[in-house]
């Protein structure tokens, strides 16, 4: 992220974060043009780090500063299993650590950031 290599994050995602950002992208862009749009080309823009897949992580990284969790936390391993684990990140200023969620796909680990950071529903 620090690097700003588009294409190499959304690699890195699991893919419910993948699936669940280009549904994002696509009822936003439906929104403001009331037209349909092709998730297929939204996935495409991503993967290749276009203007779209820029706009999206300019904006995230305007919330979210990398560097800041890099330098200023203590990263931990949580628990580990089969499919999934979890890596406890605790900044020096707070008393829990955000649990930064991961998952095993065909064989290679992905970030769960959907499954991390996206507010669950209420039962």
């Amino acid at each position: 992220m620090r690097t700003r290599d588009y294409p190499a994050i959304w690699a890195l995602l699991s893919g419910k974060s993948r699936e669940t950002i280009v549904n994002d992208v696509v009822r936003e862009a439906e929104r403001a043009q009331e037209g349909t749009v092709d998730p297929g080309d939204i996935e495409r823009d991503f993967s290749h780090g276009g203007a779209i897949s820029k706009a999206y992580w300019e904006a995230y990284l305007r919330e979210f500063d990398p560097e800041t969790a890099l330098r200023e936390s203590r990263w931990e391993m949580g628990e580990v299993g089969k499919e999934a684990a979890e890596i406890r990140i605790t900044h020096r200023r707070s008393e829990q650590p955000a649990v930064l969620r991961m998952v095993l796909e065909e064989g290679v680990w992905k970030v769960g950031l959907v499954e991390t950071f996206r507010p669950r529903p209420l039962p």
